[in-house]
């Protein structure tokens, strides 16, 4: 069912494009872009971040063992206690429905390449949605936010029946907040801010559509994390946001600075226009 939803939002995402009467991608000189990127030192950036998660996660997943036999449901706030099923039938099935909204979120951008614009912009756009999820990453796994600082105990720790002797792994007390989750959201939010960007003279309520259903894989992810016990209603929100805003922020201020690079620009032709060359200054 998941993939069938996840095809008819990347299909609406990317047949929204006939509604468009221009896009932002070049100018009359056909040669300006959306975004600012300097690849090289930016992709560098993404692989160090890449890297410095992948050593913080060997790290959150090492922390000791604890007794969950000593956990109390009493002590989880009201707004996440109501979560706990009477079995824990469902787990598995969830889990593995989370998985696949996870990955099918990841890729969604990689379907932006069907426009011909974007496409021609590749590198640049593959660029940038590595830095975003290694931004996001980095979040998560290295910094006060994530649980390489927080110990939330992960709701499946309090079936203590489900562990041998009742001794929960310590990778279970990394359930603030959801990687799932905000990885989800990074990679639709993304997608739905550069197809945005793509075409600025999109309606209110276009956009409004556009990000609605970039809402829907993390928010079914969001779901079924809680359904399986991964995670409770809050750490799912906290994710949710985390994930929406790099995926719109990383985008847009590259595309800032590449309208700043356009106001430096106009200005030194001014200059030249007042030595005598205008015509020859503004085309410059």
């Amino acid at each position: 069912m998941l993939r069938y939803l996840l095809l008819v939002i990347c299909l609406l995402m990317l047949q929204m494009t006939p509604f468009a009467q221009t896009t932002i991608r070049k100018s009359d000189d056909d040669t300006e872009k959306v975004y600012r990127v300097k690849p090289l030192p930016e992709l560098a950036a993404a692989a160090a971040g890449l890297g410095v998660t992948i050593y913080a996660f060997q790290k959150i997943n090492g922390k000791d063992d604890f007794d969950a036999n000593a956990l109390d449901r009493e002590d989880v706030p009201a707004i996440d206690r109501w979560i706990f099923p009477e079995n824990t039938d469902r787990v598995s099935k969830a889990s593995g429905a989370s998985d696949i909204g996870f990955y099918g979120g990841i890729a969604l951008p990689f379907a932006l390449f069907v426009h011909p614009d974007i496409r021609q912009d590749w590198f640049d756009i593959t660029t940038l949605y590595l830095q975003a999820q290694a931004l996001n990453g980095l979040l998560y796994a290295a910094t006060p936010i994530g649980p390489s600082v927080v110990d939330r105990v992960r709701p499946s720790a309090y079936y203590p029946e489900a562990f041998d002797d009742g001794t929960a792994p310590g990778k279970d007390l990394n359930a603030f907040f959801s990687g799932h989750v905000s990885t989800t959201a990074t990679g639709t939010f993304f997608a739905a801010k550069v197809l945005s960007d793509y075409h600025p003279d999109w309606t209110g309520g276009q956009r409004a559509l556009l990000f609605g259903a970039a809402s829907i894989p993390p928010l079914y992810v969001a779901v079924q994390r809680v359904r399986a016990l991964r995670h409770f209603p809050t750490d799912t929100v906290v994710g949710f946001g985390i994930g929406a805003a790099v995926g719109v922020l990383t985008p847009h201020i590259h595309k800032r600075w590449q309208e700043k690079h356009r106001s430096s620009l106009g200005l030194s032709a001014s200059f030249v226009g007042d030595a005598g060359a205008v015509g020859f200054g503004l085309v410059f």
